[in-house]
């Protein structure tokens, strides 16, 4: 998975997942699915990728790294 955001804004520009080898056929199919967060602020993915991959829309594992993306903003202000 790679992505962008706004530095100034948090906001989420740009996210591409790039599906390997994964255990379950739905897997490379949720990854057609991540554009539905384009706009989102970092901060706000943890809930936000719970709210519009529930069920069948997702796979664990790319959901996690989406989710991950929320801590972005913390580890940059830590860097500085």
């Amino acid at each position: 998975m790679t992505a962008t955001a706004d530095p100034a804004t948090g906001e989420l520009l740009s996210i591409d997942a790039d599906p390997r080898v994964l255990p379950y056929d739905e897997c490379p199919l949720a990854s057609r699915n991540v554009g539905k967060i384009l706009g989102t602020p970092l901060p706000d993915l943890r809930s936000v990728v719970l709210e519009k991959f529930a069920g069948t829309e997702g796979c664990t594992h790319l959901n996690d790294a989406m989710r991950a993306l929320a801590e972005v903003p913390t580890l940059v202000r830590e860097l500085r």
